[in-house]
């Protein structure tokens, strides 16, 4: 028996409830989950309870969880002070769809934060970077839009596309092709997408040249974080900036997984580079469906005046923005971002000692909360790059790691982990002993 084979075999006799819960739920919900990213071969793990730093599953395993809801809860699982806030508000209204003080509250904190002007809430990630775009052609009167080859904006036609797409469609490196992400969109849906290469500026003035006078926007992920943790290059954010500047273009910070995890003002302040508009979502709500855009009072003022339209019921729900307004200005405080990011460092540090330890063909990043191991020698640059990395390695490094007791970050090489603010010194010793024991068994897959 190959030692991939042991890690799957244990796996499964340690998760034999979630094999049976899945196979009861794969009769009601398409492929048993309710989201396409929680499938894990060959079954997901079910959760009972997640309290802190620990997860409980429904076969009594208890995990210390890095994954933390795809990097949703920089708070950590059911923070005392967010769960007070949301059951405080409950007892006063569940949903209003009316205005409220919290709007207020959050909007002041964000605009603190980021620097935008002015803010509109949403309920998610792809709610939020729909509005964006939309804005943004608006606003310019345009209608193309600029994404990254490998980048994830959320589920939306427009920019569900280039996300994952085979090598053997995406054309050449300084002029992707477009490659359509799902079965259901429409050529004409994505027809004003154009697709060029992360940290190649080359290919960003080939599309805006080649597109004059028609790209309203390009939307970036600061770092690729549909690519484990695939940093810029140091000239590469000012010059898309410059870029944008130069063809009157404007710029949007997809910052629902950097937002407010990379500094207090998440990529926009760690890059010093502003955007024109600003997307969250994910940490900012504290583990509530929550998500904001923001941009100048000029740019906003196509909502203002309803030349372009937001609406939504959920939009600021007061359970919502209770949890926010407590995460952004009670819990995520500079001595906590201090103690985050230390904690960081040393499970990046640790991994790198370990891989070099066992000669392992891969390498550990990561950047203010988050971190990953890519099981690739050469650090990656952009999509292609990615691609061609170990899947195999990489699975059976997270199914080990769960052996172990340890989620490590969620399912899949495309992710990375996330220190939580209730995390501390002894649970990364004990991350870092687990992946001790599993760094052996990766070296003979």
């Amino acid at each position: 028996m190959s030692s991939f084979e042991a890690i799957v075999r244990r796996y499964e006799e340690r998760t034999r409830k979630s094999r049976e819960l899945h196979e009861q739920a794969k009769t009601l919900l398409p492929r048993g989950v309710s989201s396409n990213f929680r499938v894990v071969d060959p079954n997901p793990i079910f959760i009972e309870s997640a309290i802190g730093t620990t997860i409980t599953d429904a076969d009594g395993n208890r995990y210390l969880d890095f994954a933390n809801a795809f990097g949703a809860l920089l708070v950590g699982h059911a923070h005392p002070k967010v769960v007070q806030a949301i059951e405080t508000q409950a007892k006063k209204g569940t949903l209003h769809a009316m205005p409220h003080r919290l709007e207020i509250s959050v909007a002041q904190e964000l605009r603190r934060r980021f620097g935008q002007d002015q803010w509109r809430f949403s309920n998610s990630g792809t709610e939020a970077t729909m509005h964006a775009i939309r804005l943004a052609r608006g606003y310019t009167g345009r209608s193309k839009v600029i994404k990254f080859e490998g980048a994830y904006h959320g589920a939306h036609d427009t920019v569900l596309v280039s996300t994952k797409p085979p090598l053997r469609q995406t054309g050449h490196k300084n002029a992707p092709r477009p490659v359509v992400g799902s079965e259901g969109i429409p050529p004409e849906s994505y027809a004003h997408t154009l697709v060029a290469t992360f940290n190649d500026l080359t290919s960003v003035r080939r599309r805006f040249e080649d597109n004059l006078n028609d790209v309203a926007c390009v939307i970036i992920e600061p770092i690729m974080l549909n690519m484990g943790v695939t940093e810029p290059d140091p000239d590469f954010l000012p010059g898309l900036r410059a870029l944008c500047g130069e063809f009157q273009a404007l710029l949007i910070f997809d910052e629902v997984k950097t937002g407010v995890k990379i500094a207090p003002g998440g990529a926009t302040e760690h890059y010093k580079v502003r955007p024109d508009i600003a997307v969250l979502a994910k940490s900012i709500g504290g583990g509530m469906p929550l998500a904001a855009f923001g941009a100048s009072t000029e740019i906003m003022e196509e909502l203002n005046s309803l030349r372009v339209i937001h609406v939504g019921t959920y939009a600021s729900n007061p359970i919502t923005l209770a949890a926010a307004e407590v995460t952004l200005k009670e819990i995520l405080t500079d001595e906590a971002y201090r103690k985050v990011f230390a904690l960081n460092r040393k499970l990046v540090d640790g991994y790198s000692a370990l891989i070099r330890e066992h000669k392992l063909p891969a390498y550990a990043n990561g950047v203010g909360s988050m971190g990953t191991i890519n099981f690739k020698k050469d650090v990656m640059r952009n999509y292609r790059d990615w691609y061609v990395l170990d899947r195999k390695a990489s699975h059976a490094w997270y199914l080990a790691m769960l052996n172990e007791g340890i989620i490590p970050q969620p399912p899949g090489p495309d992710e990375q982990w996330t220190i939580s603010v209730q995390h501390g010194e002894a649970d990364v010793e004990t991350h870092l002993k687990a992946f001790a024991r599993v760094a052996p068994l990766l070296r003979s897959l």
